[in-house]
């Protein structure tokens, strides 16, 4: 038996930052918690229920019992948060103190059940193929933990850079709280105009290219305080405060969306107005399209694609207009939003437009190269 036995998913250093601060004297304090559709009551609890743990979830199978490896280095790293938090509460701010938050983020994306059950997956199946072809096991025993020792190896610049130079604290002054949830870290794919979206009417200064996407990381830290990394904070100063109810209602509607099974309040029933998970979801049973061009982004919904020799042949739910013959991409890629909005099922990099039959709703997408019949 480890002697870690409860392993928090999300770690009670961050737990305790979302605690219901009219808890009574003499009462323990807990979070608010509802189910990640907001189809229950909310429900008080403590921050070592085990709605919030696991039991030995990060232990590998090499572990002393006393001293499981990943466990440890989560707690180093959850220390170092926790004062980094304490800090930036009590008014200090610098660069050491944000590098540890950004490399919390990074962590704590990477370490929830969702992301480490999905990348197990994805090893389980490489390493099956592979023993296939070599006979035996040696891949799927050497493979068998990855998704759990890869936090080992996130501590490192080249990792953390990327999102740490983007970053930007978001302070929260109006009366309705971030939410939280066993997903506590959301990650998108957004451009310049999605960010504007989002933030509007708040001015976002920027000087990047507008339609490339780029990741979106955005995670509460307390009730009125939140982290977040985009191109277009790059050149912000690093604090950023929203007066505006919509800003906040958005960003919590991210976080329910991104919700696995949990979502957490440091209030009951904070916002009485907020619409269910289904209300927010999707619920189109189409695919989604992105096109980049050198200039723009276009998103819209077809109804299937399949392939023909080197050809991307997509069926449209209407005309495209947007698009002509012989129109250079650099890329384009179809979703299923029902699987991911991140991996594609298909895609073509520096493409061009065949053909266009908008009678047929039909769009043909090749090579950029023309053959000798063109």
């Amino acid at each position: 038996m480890a002697k870690k036995k409860k392993q928090h998913i999300v770690p009670a250093a961050y737990l305790k930052r979302f605690t219901d601060a009219t808890c009574k004297e003499g009462y323990k304090k807990a979070i608010w918690v509802n189910s990640s559709n907001l189809d229950e009551q909310w429900r008080r609890r403590g921050i070592t229920h085990r709605v919030f743990t696991k039991t030995r979830f990060y232990n590998l199978a090499t572990d002393d019992p006393e001293s499981p490896v990943i466990e440890n280095y989560l707690s180093v790293i959850e220390n170092h948060y926790d004062r980094a938090i304490h800090k930036l509460l009590n008014g200090e701010f610098s660069n050491e103190i944000f590098s540890v938050i950004s490399l919390f983020v990074a962590i704590q994306f990477l370490r929830t059940k969702d992301s480490i059950g999905t990348h197990q997956k994805s090893w389980d199946k490489i390493s099956e193929w592979a023993d296939m072809f070599e006979g035996g096991e040696r891949n799927r025993t050497l493979y068998s933990e990855i998704s759990l020792k890869r936090l080992l190896y996130l501590a490192k610049p080249k990792f953390i850079n990327p999102i740490h130079k983007c970053a930007s604290i978001i302070i929260n002054s109006t009366k309705i709280p971030f939410l939280t949830s066993d997903k506590p870290v959301v990650q998108c794919f957004y451009n310049l105009h999605d960010v504007v979206q989002i933030f509007y009417p708040e001015p976002i200064r920027n000087y990047i290219n507008g339609h490339y996407e780029s990741p979106f990381y955005f995670m509460p830290m307390t009730p009125w305080l939140a982290y977040v990394s985009h191109n277009a904070f790059e050149a912000e100063t690093k604090g950023l405060e929203c007066s505006h109810y919509n800003i906040i209602e958005k960003l919590n509607d991210l976080m329910l969306l991104n919700a696995d099974e949990y979502t957490y309040s440091s209030m009951n029933n904070p916002v009485s107005s907020l619409p269910a998970k289904g209300s927010l979801s999707s619920a189109s049973s189409y695919l989604t399209t992105k096109i980049f061009t050198t200039t723009r982004r276009l998103v819209f919904e077809i109804k299937n694609y399949h392939h023909d020799n080197e050809l991307l042949i997509l069926n449209l739910l209407n005309d495209c207009v947007e698009l002509a013959k012989d129109d250079e991409l650099v890329s384009i890629e179809v979703f299923d939003p029902k699987f991911s909005s991140n991996i594609a099922l298909t895609g073509r990099r520096n493409c061009k437009v065949k053909n266009i039959d908008n009678l047929n709703k039909k769009i043909v997408i090749g090579s950029h190269i023309s053959s000798c019949g063109d």
